[in-house]
């Protein structure tokens, strides 16, 4: 189960079971079907992807995470995700397109961030 992801150094906690985690097969140019329809090819490397549930966050929180993956002088930061029990894993990444669903609360108050999500792809 993962706790929270770092991102250049910034703590972003993760939902509850608010996450995905896929290893991905990158596979050489020469893939594909022979004319027995057979695969060939070269496995050449796995790439983790880890696609992530925030908890609510205010528009404070969610500036800063819009920050550290939107920065155009480093599209490709350092991400650690951390798991329960201690392990970590430290990654090369960019990120795909963050969502944030807007939910207004009480009058007079600001409004939370409620479902953001983020995917966090190995470069």
């Amino acid at each position: 189960m993962i706790s929270a992801v770092i991102i250049e150094g910034v703590t972003f906690p993760v939902a509850y079971n608010g996450y995905t985690y896929t290893r991905a097969k990158i596979w050489s140019k020469n893939t594909g079907r022979n004319d027995a329809g057979d695969l060939v090819g070269t496995l050449v490397c796995l790439k983790d992807k880890v696609e992530i549930q925030l908890p609510p966050l205010t528009g404070q929180q969610a500036k800063k995470l819009d920050d550290v993956v939107s920065d155009v002088n480093n599209p490709f930061p350092t991400a650690q995700v951390l798991f329960l029990g201690g392990q970590q894993k430290e990654m090369t990444i960019y990120t795909g397109d963050v969502t944030y669903p807007y939910l207004t609360r009480a009058k007079n108050e600001d409004g939370l961030i409620v479902g953001a999500k983020l995917s966090l792809i190995q470069k």
